[in-house]
């Protein structure tokens, strides 16, 4: 834990941890209050559902674009602009009842969201000694863990008195913890060459890693609609939340621990990230004790947070300087193709064949993923080599 202390004697640094803990918590918030918003507005979980939806497919189809704009602009005046197109869309959302309305000012708040964890990720390495930089990952992607705990229960929380006020409630995060981004002092930009606005992708190592994003994002996603059917086998759908809590606290565990100093290679921590999801998901197609339960989502759950520190490392190693913010929100987007992908797989499985297929869903997802990265190791690692010539 000194690592930590030492990481929180930088005044840079703890406005960065309460800048990107603001920023999660609205966009935990965000989802689940969608939904209880339109379901509030009309009663129908479809309408619900379109109003989640909207924002989440605004958000994914414009994440690269805002990365860029940070990525070549600085993160002041496009953040800035960012957070007031989303506390427009948030005001539109709080004021207004009309499904149609709704999905309109959802699909904004989507792809106005400011990029606050990609475009804080770059500013670490100027905020703190280098040999912290993995712990603020480690302290990032537990904060993380943390607020996916605590953002549907403040969302749930806020909907009891109106359900406008959860997305308010988001809104005002996402805009505070842009603030604290846009005060963070200015930083020096690498000029970026013309025609290389969708160059990310160039890439090799950022196109494997994408791929095996995408896997990951299958996996969510499929766990997303698998464990409430497990849970509706044996009970109500609505037990599964202790479920999701056992992933995140696993996750957290395992990222404090890993905030530590090691020598293992971010591209053999992502590889073995994967294959450790994989084996503990798998017995859980099988598994009905509670107990037995708990400890496999907890052992699932400590791959998450290793899998993005090292996703983390590996983007620092393979991405341009002036991609930096852009290169992660493509990686966002490929995730939410990916968990758009194993919802709907997961979600038909588990409605003709039981949960136990859309478990084995989700363990494949992470099969896919580490085999992708042992496909295609050797290539990250040349890059990274000819990278330090």
């Amino acid at each position: 834990m000194r690592v930590y202390m030492d990481l929180l004697k930088y005044g840079a640094a703890r406005r960065l941890i309460a800048a990107t803990a603001t920023g999660k918590f609205g966009f935990a918030i965000f989802p689940l209050a969608t939904v209880l918003l339109g379901h509030g507005s009309s009663g129908s979980f479809l309408d619900a559902g379109a109003v989640a939806g909207a924002w989440s497919t605004g958000g994914t189809i414009t994440g690269p674009l805002r990365g860029h704009l940070v990525d070549r602009y600085g993160h002041r005046v496009p953040l800035a602009a960012l957070a007031l197109l989303t506390a427009v869309a948030a005001t539109g959302l709080a004021t207004t009842s009309g499904t149609t309305q709704l999905i309109c000012f959802g699909a904004l708040a989507g792809a106005a969201a400011p990029p606050i964890v990609a475009g804080i990720r770059p500013l670490w390495t100027q905020a703190v000694s280098r040999d912290l930089v993995h712990s603020a990952y480690a302290l990032d992607a537990v904060l993380t863990e943390v607020t996916k705990i605590c953002g549907p229960l403040l969302a749930a929380v806020a909907a009891a008195y109106s359900p406008q006020l959860g997305v308010v409630t988001a809104g005002a995060l996402l805009v505070t913890g842009t603030c604290l981004v846009v005060l963070h002092p200015p930083t020096d930009r690498p000029s970026v060459a013309s025609g290389t606005d969708w160059g990310v992708l160039a890439s090799p190592a950022l196109r494997l890693l994408c791929a095996a994003n995408i896997c990951a994002g299958l996996c969510l996603g499929a766990l997303t609609v698998a464990l409430p059917a497990r849970a509706a086998e044996h009970g109500s759908a609505a037990d599964a939340g202790w479920m999701f809590a056992c992933l995140a606290v696993g996750s957290a565990l395992a990222g404090t621990v890993m905030g530590t100093p090691r020598s293992t290679a971010p591209i053999t921590g992502y590889l073995t990230a994967f294959v450790w999801l994989t084996l503990a998901l798998t017995p859980l197609t099988i598994a009905s004790a509670s107990p037995l339960l708990v400890v496999l989502l907890i052992s699932a759950g400590a791959a998450f947070a290793p899998m993005t520190i090292c996703l983390f490392e590996l983007l620092d190693a393979h991405a341009p300087r002036h991609t930096a913010v852009a290169a992660m929100m493509w990686m966002v987007a490929a995730e939410e193709l990916g968990i758009a992908a194993g919802t709907v797989t997961a979600g038909a499985t588990a409605q003709h064949a039981g949960a136990w297929l859309a478990l084995f869903t989700a363990a494949v997802g992470g099969g896919l993923g580490a085999l992708v990265v042992v496909t295609y190791r050797a290539r990250l690692q040349r890059e990274r080599r000819s990278g330090l010539r």
